[in-house]
């Protein structure tokens, strides 16, 4: 610490000696100064780093800690730092042109997940997960289980109350049907995951395997490969065994207390006032290492691309403070410490799983040929003028979320090498953060990751202050100009996706591989001609992968993969069935679920603890989309506008004109599955829209 600096901070150092920290990487940013954190991570403003603590950083450690303007930063950005290509002026249209053609083994494909299709939630040992008792289904008898009458409380945290998975899209049962769509649609590759509390009833291994659920995904596996699609299989999708959570719905369990499962929230005994997440010694780290050990030398031989974890921001970010997600239960309810404990023990999860990996591959069990990611979540922030505070606000925003957890998992690049630690503007400006020991950090860094996989679907414009208040948190979102989805968070612009590739390459090093795991758009339309012609996610798709081999051809991103969101529409969290991602509309079949909440179903008051009343009307089957359980095997899938366009554009790896399905469509209803609809004989196969036009194939 340069002797300057020494006065400045004393009395904040003498201070803070004297209690116990809110924070221990605080401490890390008190103890070597703020710039010097910064320095060492090598982030986007690394070469003007020359100013001291006293000259740059107001309020360290605190929401303010930073430069003037420029919370999180120890030197504001200049317009130089600007995040490009674009600045100022944006594409307001993409037209068409012959020739883009992607790179030779280019992967194409799309995703789902098993929660959101599945169903069969209680059939074949499957245990509960918390996903079933946020949303209040019946889970009376099941593994793990916290219900022990019916009716089961809903959480109020619910967007859609009475919505659940109990039967989603029935893929349990009609797989086959599924798989042989598409490969007659040409699918490539098929991204899904496997459900943990399907597979271990309770998350504790030795609790018991199901074998029924082991014989199942080998059989979907097999499935796949037998029709030519590759399987890439993610191991954590969402739905934590509850088996793995305590809980209680009147009273709150005490927090950092080893007597309880404590779920992705497990921290040291007594730490409350300060957790300190348990890392290795976590029970849902350990158990998590076994099933990921488990499912790789069931499947390994199978499948090459594994993803360990599916957006951890969204499952630990969005599941405490009412924010929507699973669990959002107490004593976890605390969105300024919790999110934070989780996502610390869920890093460390995956770097245990991936070294699972690595001493597979050393040993021959899997070959070098095998790819093991992690998929993060983030839409773009641009900033809404080049002033250095709205640059600071927008890198802020990125860091604080995409970079949380890739920071640490990818490491920085630098001169030297990668350095694996959470964003500095993290430590500096947020109340908790906890910090890595030397063995999670040489845990992290001996076990980067081959892939970066990236889960991208909007984009905003960011600004600084818009509450007045000037700290770190005072920023926002706008969206002016950009089209809505039907999701309220979600707005397109192509544009923004080639920025964020960009941004990765440059942070994470251009060396490594970017796969698109997931990218989509929502819809609510509520038939199947009604929902074929999807301009909305047409135009997405047609944007989306224009400005992806632009950041491939002109900016040199190392891009190599795009997953479309989704396969058909699903369940959609905690929005039920009321937004459709599907590239396939989905026919579900609604009536009456008697393991669905109902209106006598006790509600679970999260930011209290308790149960409070009842769910009423809005748990009404007429009020809720639910799909039926008898009759789910006739559900069917019918083709929209925008897989149609896509299965020309895998099929020739190159951009295809759109449109032909902007001015029309081809064909009537294309629908998949067994019986009618409609009036219109359903199949498994279909011969629309034929094969691509030539002018896909034209240099």
């Amino acid at each position: 610490m340069p002797a300057s600096s020494l006065g400045t901070w004393s009395v904040l150092i003498a201070a803070l000696a004297v209690q116990v920290l809110v924070s221990p990487s605080i401490a890390d940013c008190v103890g070597n100064t703020c710039s010097e954190v910064e320095e060492t991570q090598f982030l986007q403003f690394t070469s003007r780093h020359d100013a001291t603590p006293e000259s740059s950083s107001q309020g360290c450690p605190g929401p303010s800690c930073g430069a003037p303007g420029c919370p999180g930063f120890v030197k504001c950005p200049t317009e130089d730092d600007f995040p490009m290509p674009f600045k100022g002026s944006y594409p307001t249209s993409y037209t068409y042109r012959e020739g883009m053609h992607f790179p030779k083994g280019f992967k194409w494909g799309l995703g789902t997940a098993s929660y959101q299709i599945e169903g069969a939630y209680n059939e074949d040992g499957r245990g509960a997960s918390i996903w079933d008792t946020f949303s209040g289904a019946n889970t009376v008898g099941m593994p793990g289980s916290v219900c022990e009458q019916p009716p089961c409380p809903v959480s109020s945290v619910m967007g859609i109350k009475g919505a659940t998975g109990n039967v989603a899209n029935d893929f349990y049962h009609k797989y086959k049907q599924d798989i042989a769509m598409m490969a007659s649609m040409g699918v490539q590759s098929y991204r899904f995951s496997v459900a943990w509390p399907r597979v271990v009833p309770t998350g504790v291994m030795s609790d018991g395997i199901n074998q029924k659920a082991i014989a199942f995904y080998h059989d979907v596996i097999d499935e796949l490969i037998a029709h030519g699609v590759e399987p890439i299989i993610t191991m954590y999708h969402w739905d934590l065994p509850q088996g793995l959570m305590d809980m209680s719905w009147n009273s709150s369990i005490p927090a950092c207390d080893s007597k309880y499962k404590q779920g992705w929230y497990e921290c040291a005994d007594g730490s409350v006032d300060s957790p300190q997440p348990s890392g290795m010694d976590a029970l849902v780290v350990k158990e998590f290492t076994k099933y990921a050990e488990l499912l790789l030398k069931e499947y390994g031989s199978k499948v090459k691309y594994w993803a360990t974890f599916n957006e951890a921001w969204t499952f630990t970010f969005l599941a405490s403070g009412g924010r929507g997600k699973a669990p959002n239960v107490q004593p976890w309810y605390d969105p300024d410490v919790w999110p934070y404990v989780a996502g610390h023990n869920v890093i460390i999860a995956h770097a245990m799983a991936v070294s699972v990996f690595r001493q597979m591959q050393e040993k021959g069990e899997l070959t070098k040929e095998h790819k093991v990611l992690i998929t993060n979540n983030q839409d773009w922030r641009e900033p809404l003028t080049t002033s250095p505070s709205d640059i600071a606000a927008a890198e802020y925003a990125l860091e604080g979320q995409l970079a949380w957890y890739c920071d640490p998992i990818y490491g920085v690049k630098t001169e030297a090498g990668y350095e694996h630690d959470y964003p500095a503007s993290m430590k500096m400006t947020l109340p908790y953060m906890p910090n890595f020991t030397m063995q999670e950090k040489q845990l992290l860094e001996a076990n980067r990751p081959d892939v970066f996989g990236l889960n991208h679907y909007g984009t905003g414009w960011q600004s600084f202050n818009c509450t007045g208040s000037g700290t770190a948190s005072s920023s926002c979102t706008t969206e002016d100009g950009l089209p809505m989805a039907v999701s309220s968070w979600l707005f397109q612009a192509p544009w923004g996706f080639r920025k964020l590739l960009n941004w990765i390459a440059k942070r994470y090093g251009r060396d490594l591989p970017i796969w698109g795991t997931e990218s989509g758009w929502s819809d609510n339309t509520i038939s199947a001609l009604q929902a074929k012609y999807d301009t909305g996610r047409l135009m997405y798709y047609f944007g989306y992968i224009m400005e992806m081999w632009n950041a491939i051809h002109v900016d040199g991103v190392k891009m190599e993969a795009f997953m479309a969101w989704s396969l058909m529409d699903n369940y959609e969290w905690e929005r039920g069935y009321a937004e459709r991602f599907g590239c396939l509309y989905n026919e579900f079949q609604f009536g009456a679920d008697p393991n669905s909440p109902s209106p006598e179903s006790p509600v679970y008051v999260a930011d209290q603890g308790v149960i409070d009343g009842v769910c009423g009307s809005s748990c009404e089957d007429a009020n809720v989309g639910k799909p039926a359980p008898v009759g789910a095997y006739n559900q069917t899938r019918h083709a929209k506008n925008s897989i149609l366009w896509l299965q020309w554009v895998w099929e020739s790896n190159s951009m295809v004109d759109q449109s032909r399905f902007l001015a029309s469509t081809i064909g009537g209803d294309v629908c998949y599955g067994e019986g009618e609809y409609n009036g219109v004989k359903c199949s498994l196969s279909s011969t629309i829209p034929g094969p691509a036009p030539p002018s896909a194939y034209s240099y």
